[in-house]
């Protein structure tokens, strides 16, 4: 889950929370605007998540494509 408000923290950066069920919970995802913080979560998940993302017969594949869901809570 990765969520954006447009809150600042730190020295006025912008920041984005980002969770990943197993991974971490709740990591500030820092940047300049609330576009980069929300970009640079989207690619933090990304990274945690590669070896995970599983072919047509379960095996990890390096690159795959991945679905993302935007919802409102």
């Amino acid at each position: 889950m990765i969520s954006s408000d447009g809150s600042q923290g730190g020295d006025g950066d912008f920041y984005s929370v980002v969770s990943v069920n197993g991974f971490l919970e709740e990591k500030k995802v820092y940047g300049v605007d609330p576009i980069q913080s929300f970009s640079l979560g989207l690619k933090l998940i990304a990274q945690l998540t590669e070896d995970k993302r599983l072919g047509d017969d379960t095996d990890p594949i390096e690159g795959i494509s991945w679905r993302i869901a935007v919802v409102e809570i």
